[in-house]
């Protein structure tokens, strides 16, 4: 069993490894220079690449175990309750973050400009949180895992939440790099993840 687990997290590392190179600028201005204006097309692709790729990892994940590591079965109750809590917040989480951004744009099926920049987007539930859309994935993984707590969830929220906050470094880094002052402003005033607690008298 032990080398299943090991492949399961090879398999995510690898998933991730992957992503995180077909995302790079290096490859996209490569990419770019070989496709021409296929090159418009490139996120569409990428997209359907990484839904291709992370169901056969899902499918296995769900085949390494079943049993889970948590033994009392109350708590096992409780975690699942807490679990789809936090599942159903993340899903709402997401929904909220894609009223800032174009669903086509993200999927990538409009024809975009080589050069389109957007101007910075701030409203809605970008102003309680700058990366809305990956604090609804951390909890939609925490989530899975409460509710089916095995070891092969454990394995899947934890390498999840690490891609993401080693992403949130490197994605910021662009941002700045690409709005300058105005994203920094923005990044002093609103937290990463987690909203801050507003207390009314």
């Amino acid at each position: 069993m032990v080398v299943s687990y090991l492949i399961l997290a090879g398999l995510w590392l690898m998933y991730f490894a992957v992503h995180s190179l077909l995302a790079s600028p290096k490859v996209k201005k490569w990419t770019r220079s070989r496709l021409g204006k296929l090159h418009r097309y490139y996120r569409l692709g990428y997209n359907i690449v990484a839904v291709a790729t992370i169901i056969p990892i899902l499918l296995y994940n769900s085949i390494v175990s079943s049993e889970p590591i948590v033994g009392d079965i109350r708590v096992r109750d409780m975690l699942q309750l807490f679990g789809l809590v936090l599942a159903a917040y993340g899903i709402i989480v997401i929904h909220l973050s894609f009223k800032q951004f174009s669903k086509r744009e993200f999927l990538g099926t409009p024809p975009l400009e080589a050069n389109y920049t957007q101007p910075l987007r701030t409203d809605g539930v970008l102003q309680y949180v700058r990366h809305p859309l990956y604090s609804g994935t951390i909890l939609i993984a925490l989530g899975l895992w409460c509710f089916s707590p095995t070891l092969a969830n454990l394995i899947t929220a934890t390498i999840w939440i690490i891609y993401i906050l080693v992403g949130i470094r490197l994605e910021e880094t662009k941002l700045l790099k690409l709005y300058g002052e105005e994203y920094q402003v923005y990044k002093n005033q609103v937290p990463m993840l987690i909203p801050k607690l507003r207390l009314r008298r």
